[in-house]
């Protein structure tokens, strides 16, 4: 073998091993990194049943978990907000402008007004 080829085969398994050691290295760290999620969600399971079961007055379940979610955006990005399912369509009505109205197709032929087809599942 001469020296050039012997170079570039070095230069090969060098090369696949620095490649091979940096997958297993950042393989570990999403494990590790998955496990401190998990461990930091036990805890506030634990917490959050503790307090479910001893605290003095009623917990408010949505209002604990509307003010951690909140809580967790704002330390990331004060621009970000969670809307809750229950806001959604409010939004959707101010966002895009449509909205259901009465539910069905009205037209006027002369002087009479008619409901012409209403749609189903809607209040008409």
């Amino acid at each position: 073998m001469n020296k050039t080829k012997k170079n570039k085969l070095y230069f090969i398994i060098l090369s696949t091993a620095l490649v091979c050691s940096l997958g297993f290295f950042y393989a570990f760290k999403a494990q590790d990194r998955n496990f401190l999620i998990s461990k930091n969600f036990d805890i506030f399971h634990s917490l959050f049943r503790e307090l479910n079961l001893f605290y003095v007055d009623s917990t408010d379940v949505d209002k604990v978990f509307s003010n951690a979610i909140d809580g967790l955006l704002s330390s990331y990005d004060p621009y970000t907000t969670y809307i809750p399912e229950s806001q959604m369509s409010e939004l959707k009505y101010m966002t895009t402008g449509e909205y259901g109205g009465i539910g069905a197709v009205i037209s006027k032929r002369g002087d009479a007004i008619i409901i012409a087809e209403p749609y189903e599942n809607l209040p008409a």
